[in-house]
């Protein structure tokens, strides 16, 4: 069971990782690109899989897991509303989504 939650861990950051190098390499043009919600996305299913395994294989941070899927959330749907706007996206939608990417990060690592 520690292997299989360690290597959906690893998944896990790889997806923030592609949603966040594919929002630096669309930052200059503004035309993003559908890899990153869909890697947000993934993210997000990922993170749901692990909270479910860890509350089955002990005690979990139910604090912790409860902020990292609110901001997961928002993540994923500025990256969608990113998606469907194009070039046009407004800059609150365009900034939130590192944004909410990198709070979802520290509060994994710091919490």
């Amino acid at each position: 069971m520690s292997f299989l939650i360690s290597l959906l861990v690893v998944l896990h950051m790889i997806c923030w990782a592609v949603a966040l190098g594919t929002w630096v390499a669309a930052a200059r043009t503004r035309q993003p690109n559908k890899g990153m919600a869909h890697a947000a996305a993934g993210a997000l299913v990922l993170g749901i899989v692990l909270a479910a395994l860890v509350s089955i294989a002990g005690d979990p941070n139910h604090m912790k897991l409860g902020i990292k899927l609110v901001v997961a959330l928002v993540a994923v749907l500025l990256a969608y509303i990113a998606d469907r706007k194009g070039a046009d996206t407004p800059s609150p939608v365009w900034f939130g989504i590192p944004t909410a990417i990198i709070v979802n990060i520290f509060v994994a690592v710091l919490v």
